[in-house]
């Protein structure tokens, strides 16, 4: 896997914008009103999961679970239906990568 691949969030509160990049070795997070961006190698990864669910206790989130306990990073998400698979191909992509070993 070597193609760049970005995955733009979009929130109603435009402070919680957020960009996923991956280049097939490696994932960043930018924005999502935090200060700092986040790098994550796939190989410090274990697997990347999104969930859908929505309710008293659950939201919507991307993880990518860390090897060994490691560099772990949640990320709550907004979305609507019609993105879901875009964001499960951005997962499947960087879980190929993983299992691949990149």
């Amino acid at each position: 896997m070597s193609d760049w691949m970005e995955l733009r969030l979009e929130h109603k509160q435009p402070a919680l914008d957020g960009l996923l990049t991956f280049d097939g070795q490696v994932v960043e997070a930018f924005g999502f009103n935090d200060v700092r961006s986040v790098r994550m190698p796939v190989r410090l990864l274990e697997k990347v999961t999104v969930s859908f669910k929505s309710g008293l206790i659950a939201q919507p989130n991307i993880t990518f679970e860390g090897r060994n306990g490691g560099l772990g990073f949640i990320q709550p998400i907004e979305v609507s239906d019609e993105r879901r698979p875009e964001i499960e191909a951005f997962a499947d992509a960087v879980n190929a990568a993983i299992r691949n070993g990149a």
